[in-house]
């Protein structure tokens, strides 16, 4: 009885459950029916298995605390802890990698920076570079604002962990603001007039070239049809005025911008050897973009003239043509004069707005 004490023993410990422990007993016989174990075994009955007597079949095996949900306790274990390997701690912080989307000029915009391991919560801070303008960042991770202006910005956002001592990453960054697409118009087109060929073109500004152009709603003269491109041409005999009509552009940029504008077709009736400007209305401008427009007049052999200080920056008068490229915002008003050898002059002040 005295050489299966010991096994016992640890019997009584494990039934009062002051211990944490509990040895792995699958690899032991279960007794039979009867708590009997053949000879030189012992029947533990609280574990109904057949524990080996010490002395009469060798040593005494040595348990092994097997890697339980519990945690199991070793020798240099007090409560109930782990193997006794040192704990290596919350993983490393890394800011996720994804590049945030492209936004659009003047339209809400909003990305999200993600972080990974470390210490939750994470805390946000932009450290170097450039953001956006009209963009900012938040403590949580927030970019968000409308943008001011179009190009490529890159920047580098930190992210801090709670742990002790905290943690520190960082990430560069870039972000693309595409210029906002506006149907530049003219919002008014050269009056043509009933029986004449006529050729006008629409322009756009921002966003992607090329750009394609619709009719979305109303109708033009008939005769006059607009083309993919933004040229409206034909020859029509209606001389009546034609209510507005619906444009629409869209860009080719992925995905595309689309906008569209109302704009209106005016016939005119221009005398015999009279001097009688066409164009009524102007198409807007954009900084850092190429601007051409063509100016109709009846005759069409008349010439030009303007106060050039009048025109926005970046942008001069060659024969009947506007065009180059504006530096700086703002609405410019101005007169220009058609005259033809014995004909009268016509005057018409227009407006080009640049944004």
């Amino acid at each position: 009885m005295k050489r299966w004490l010991p096994w016992m023993g640890l019997g009584v410990l494990l039934g009062v459950g002051a211990c944490v422990f509990r040895p792995d007993f699958s690899r032991f016989p279960t007794c039979d029916e009867q708590g009997m174990c053949p000879g030189g075994w012992t029947c533990l009955a609280s574990e109904r298995v057949c524990l080996p007597d010490c002395g009469e079949r060798g040593p005494c095996p040595v348990e092994e605390a097997s890697d339980t949900s519990d945690g199991g306790s070793d020798a240099g274990s007090t409560e109930g802890g782990d193997s006794g390997t040192p704990d290596a701690g919350p993983a490393k912080l890394v800011l996720g990698a994804g590049s945030p989307g492209k936004g659009v000029e003047t339209t809400l915009y909003t990305h999200r920076f993600q972080a990974s391991g470390g210490t939750p919560p994470y805390a946000f801070s932009f450290a170097t570079g450039e953001l956006p303008p009209g963009l900012s960042l938040d403590s949580a991770g927030q970019l968000s604002g409308k943008p001011e202006a179009a190009g490529d910005f890159r920047f580098t956002v930190e992210g801090v962990d709670q742990g002790e001592p905290p943690q520190h990453a960082s990430q560069e960054f870039s972000v693309h603001i595409q210029p906002l697409l506006r149907l530049a118009g003219p919002g008014v087109l050269a009056y043509y007039e009933s029986g004449s060929a006529y050729v006008e073109h629409l322009s756009a500004t921002g966003g992607k070239p090329p750009y394609r152009f619709e009719l979305v709603s109303g109708g033009l003269p008939a005769g006059i049809v607009l083309r993919d491109d933004g040229q409206v041409d034909g020859k029509s005999s209606q001389g009546t005025t034609t209510p507005p009509f619906d444009v629409r552009v869209t860009d080719s940029d992925e995905p595309p911008q689309a906008v569209t504008r109302r704009l209106q077709l005016t016939a005119v009736s221009c005398p015999t050897l009279t001097v009688c400007i066409r164009s009524s209305a102007l198409p807007d401008g954009r900084v850092g973009q190429a601007f051409a427009y063509s100016l109709q007049v009846t005759p069409s052999s008349a010439t030009w003239s303007l106060d050039a200080s009048k025109l926005p920056p970046g942008i001069t008068l060659n024969g009947n043509v506007l065009s180059g490229t504006p530096t700086k915002t703002g609405v410019y008003e101005f007169t220009v004069t058609a005259a033809a050898l014995l004909s009268s002059s016509d005057q018409k002040t227009l407006t080009l707005t640049v944004y």
